[in-house]
């Protein structure tokens, strides 16, 4: 045998295991002091007393504020009356005493506290009532204490107790305190004054099963469905369960508990005499026998007799513990002399051993170290790992999916794979080598979309298999929610105008007959504006609601955008029985409706259906559509769009598309394109209408206004083509071809002297487009300077986006333009915008001037205005001027201005010219006054 060397080694037996002993006594001294076993001596007390977890008689009742009462009563947090009709319900049913674990410390902005203070000081003359108080920090950056109590007129009837409850080290609640001092005030815990024993602080004694006590929810005592028997002579306690009120604790053995069934669990433990702790000397005392006696023992034993010795005195000392926690109510260390034995063991056996026994059994530590690291690892990690062999059967498995699968380790060991993953029922080969998705089985039948991977791994002895699988569940709900979202509205639950058309579609496809019909809410934007776009939307699902009930599975329902519902009836016509079902429809669309933002004020909204039909006799609906649309549906629904707009003018509530208005549709579809061809082709003209100076006749300059080409067919009214260039937002280009037709002529007019005063129409909607104004400013800014222009606008202007127009008004105005109010007397509110738009003209509609000599309440129009244009400083046109009485009233009245057909139509440039000169020789010109 080969010499040893070094000092241990030349030790005496005897010697090494005292020397051993010693050094294993210093090790866990090292290990205790700065309380690294605390955690694992809580843990291991932990998990025998969870083995001896037992119900118990208990006369405390939990009154819970649970999920379910918080939803049946609407909102949170509660106003102070509901608290106290449940506490009169109390006192009724005869209860011993009351603990009410809810924060009383301010008043509540949803009323009720008088109702409370009575009921509390009713059932306190008679039951023992206690209310909290506790200690808090002032704020998360104030370490400063201050205290809660409940308010005074609660506090005065009641004694106050203590809810303060403190986690140990390991943030785990385990004991309860006697209470806590304020300010020469002593308040004890609430779970002393329930057990009645004021002078006593308690471990909790968690083998009392938080089942032992009766649960009552809430909702269900208001309601009236808890009998009196149920609750006589219990002591109760009110605490929120609930898990979004976050009144829930960290605990041993059942993880989180509510604040109320801790302070049952302490109470119960009180009056079960309490359990407490050995003190600090008792467990030094323990400590130093288990040394001494491991030492002994150890010493003269094999190590293999020492480890049987070992194990079973962990067995005993467990026993012991359990026994002296049952019968005396005492915490003691169970698990530091089981360490200090086993430490004791192991240095006394390695104190025998020489260095090549130490050497082996260091490797075969090593290698159990690196087994348990990646058994920690796949058992902890996200993914679903199996390990199968050759013949499909699992040889292991993680956690993860032992717990997803429901089903035990050992249930799931030597199973087949193909019980879990039933895509490997044709064996392992046939897989694909590659991630693919499949789906798992649960115990209960349940299929969880998962991504697999299976990977061959080579061993010693035979291959195996790991199976790596990842739960797909949460892309698979986002990909149905896409497609929910991509075939629905987010809003109403209908469907959106995509799915709608594929719905109609089918339909078309089978040559089938039906009617659509499009709806929508009249002055929904006025809903809007008055009580906010959150009673829009609630308005909007109530009727989407209202419609889907009416349809039921007569059809398809669909919100086509806004305020617009679209629905399809297959196989209905609209002459026959159609009209009736849009009429008794918006009947149930009208009726008053109760929106949760609008309170008791019902709100009641009126709608207007349009309709278009499929295979009518006048050759609308599919077939006419087919040929200029590669979406029928969506032309059926252009169709009943119009036909709603149509009823809409019309002050009708249901309308049928027509053939005239698909004639009247074509047309106006067809000058969209003729008009921006005529811009682009300079083919429009101008015609200039006369304006004079009414004290003398002398022209004053013209307005000018744009014609239709002559050379293009049909002509179209100005009228027609001002609406259509509005709606195809081709009013922009077209104004801005007027203006720029009117500076190429400048020069000319300056060098032939015409009057300067020019002036255009500008439409409303060009004061909702700040790029066009600021162009035009840039545009009139490029010309020589000679005209006056003058931009004719109507009140309208300002109903879209007031602040806008106003502004953009303002600009044009301090560039040099002239604003002038045509057709004043026509429009919205007249008055209320003369100021608002800057104008310095008037023009009274021809409406009140033609004729003005038969009509005196024209007269006094014409009058009025004459006199309140001139008090607001500004000229007056009037439009119109047909006859010589109309002329010596304007006259008479102070008129500015004046231009009609009894001076002159409006005229083309070469009849202006000579309309001036034959003027000319009569008046001289006119110039607008500065």
């Amino acid at each position: 045998m080969p010499a040893e060397t070094g000092f241990f080694s030349s030790l005496r037996p005897a010697s090494k295991v005292v020397l051993s002993a010693l050094l294993a006594a210093v090790v866990f001294a090292l290990l205790s002091w700065p309380g690294l076993l605390e955690r694992a001596e809580a843990g291991l007390r932990d998990r025998i007393v969870g083995l001896m977890v037992e119900e118990q008689a208990s006369n405390l009742l939990i009154l819970e504020i649970d999920s379910a009462s918080i939803e049946a009563i609407g909102q949170w947090p509660w106003p102070r009356n509901v608290y106290a009709s449940a506490i009169n319900a109390l006192s009724d049913a005869g209860i011993r005493s009351l603990m009410i674990d809810v924060d009383f410390s301010a008043s509540s902005s949803l009323g009720g506290d008088a109702e409370i203070e009575s009921a509390i000081q009713s059932i306190s003359a008679t039951t023992p009532t206690y209310l909290p108080v506790f200690v808090q920090r002032r704020s998360q950056v104030d370490s400063e204490l201050m205290i809660r109590r409940p308010l005074q007129g609660l506090a005065d009837s009641v004694e106050l107790v203590s809810v303060n409850m403190y986690p140990a080290a390991d943030g785990l609640v385990r004991f309860l305190s006697v209470g806590f001092a304020w300010q020469d005030m002593f308040y004890q815990g609430a779970w002393n004054a329930l057990a009645e024993q004021p002078d006593a602080g308690t471990w909790i004694d968690y083998t009392i099963s938080p089942k032992s006590f009766r649960y009552v929810s809430f909702i269900d005592l208001l309601e009236g469905r808890v009998s009196k028997h149920v609750l006589f002579g219990r002591d109760v306690i009110i605490g929120s369960t609930a898990v979004e009120l976050g009144d829930n604790l960290a605990t041993p053995i059942y993880k989180m508990l509510p604040g109320a069934v801790i302070q049952a669990l302490g109470a119960q433990t009180l009056r079960n005499g309490g359990l407490h702790a050995a003190t600090p000397l008792v467990g030094f005392i323990i400590l130093a026998l288990f040394w001494l006696g491991a030492t002994v023992v150890f010493s003269r034993c094999t190590w293999q007799r020492g480890l049987q010795v070992l194990g079973l005195l962990i067995i005993i000392w467990l026993g012991v513990f359990a026994f002296i926690y049952t019968e005396a109510n005492l915490l003691f260390d169970v698990f530091k002399p089981l360490l200090l034995s086993a430490i004791v063991y192991v240095a006394i056996s390695l104190a025998r051993l020489d260095s090549a026994t130490l050497e082996r059994l260091w490797l075969q530590i090593s290698l159990r170290d690196n087994e348990a690291l990646l058994d920690r690892i796949v058992a902890t990690t996200n993914d679903y790992i199996l390990c199968v062999d050759r013949n499909g059967l699992i040889t292991k498995s993680n956690q993860a999916i032992r717990t997803l699968c429901d089903i035990s380790e050992s249930d799931m060991q030597n199973s087949s794979l193909s019980d879990v993953l039933p895509d490997a029922r044709h064996g392992l080969l046939m897989l694909p080598d590659a991630p693919f998705d499949t789906y798992l089985v649960t115990r209960s039948g349940k299929h969880i979309p998962a991504q697999a991977t299976v990977s061959r791994v080579a061993t010693s002895s035979d291959a195996i298999f790991t199976v790596v699988l990842r739960d797909m569940s949460e892309r698979v709900a986002r990909e149905r929610d896409l497609e929910y979202r991509a075939a629905y509205d987010s809003l109403t639950g209908l469907l959106n105008r995509s799915s709608f058309f594929e719905k109609v579609n089918e339909t078309l496809d089978r040559n089938q007959l039906g009617c659509l019909i499009c709806i929508d809410i009249d002055y929904f934007r006025e809903v809007n504006d008055t009580y906010g776009h959150l009673a829009g939307d609630q308005l909007l699902k109530a009727v989407a609601q209202n419609i889907e009930t009416f349809v039921g599975k007569l059809g398809h329902c669909a919100r086509i955008g806004g305020d617009g519902f679209a629905l399809w009836l297959p196989g209905l016509r609209f002459s026959a029985g159609g009209n009736q079902f849009c009429e008794q429809l918006l009947e149930h669309v009208e009726q008053p409706l109760t929106l949760a933002i609008t309170g008791e004020v019902p709100l009641q909204v009126s709608a207007t259906a349009g309709a278009a039909e499929t295979g009518s006799g006048d050759g609308l609906g599919y077939q006419a559509a087919d040929d200029n649309s590669a979406n029928p549906a969506e032309a059926l629904l252009l169709q009943a769009t119009d036909a709603m707009r149509i009823g809409k003018r019309e002050g009708v509530a249901v309308r049928c598309y027509s053939k005239s208005d698909s004639q009247a549709a074509l047309h106006r579809l067809e000058l969209v394109p003729a008009i921006r061809t005529h811009i682009k082709n300079d083919a429009f003209y101008l015609v200039y209408q006369p304006k004079l100076d009414l004290t003398t006749l002398a022209p004053f300059g013209c307005e000018a206004l744009l014609r239709w080409p002559q050379s293009a067919g049909e002509v179209v009214p100005v009228t027609k083509l001002i609406e259509v260039a509005e709606t195809s937002r081709q009013i922009a280009p077209l104004t801005r071809w007027v203006v720029e037709a009117l500076l190429v002529q400048e020069a000319e007019w300056e060098k032939k002297e015409w009057p300067r005063n020019l002036a255009l129409n500008l439409s409303a909607r060009l004061f909702q487009d700040r790029n066009f104004i600021a162009g035009l400013k840039d545009l009139l800014s490029s010309s020589s300077g000679y005209f006056n222009i003058e931009c004719e606008i109507t009140e309208t202007a300002l109903l879209g986006d007031k602040d806008r127009a106003q502004a953009m008004i303002n600009d044009l105005v301090d560039s040099g333009v002239t604003i002038a109010i045509d057709d004043f007397g026509t429009g919205y509110s007249s008055f209320a915008y003369l100021q608002s738009l800057r104008a310095s003209v008037l023009k009274i509609d021809r409406t009140f001037v033609s004729n003005l000599q038969q009509s005196p309440g024209n007269q006094a129009i014409v009058r009025s205005t004459i006199n309140l244009a001139h008090e607001l400083g500004m000229q007056v046109v009037a439009e119109g001027v047909e006859t010589i009485g109309d002329e010596q009233f304007l006259r008479a009245h102070g008129c500015d201005l004046v231009q009609g057909y009894l001076y002159a139509k409006p005229l083309t440039l070469p009849d202006y010219d000579d309309w001036l000169a034959a003027r000319k020789s009569k008046f001289p010109l006119a110039q607008r006054p500065i």
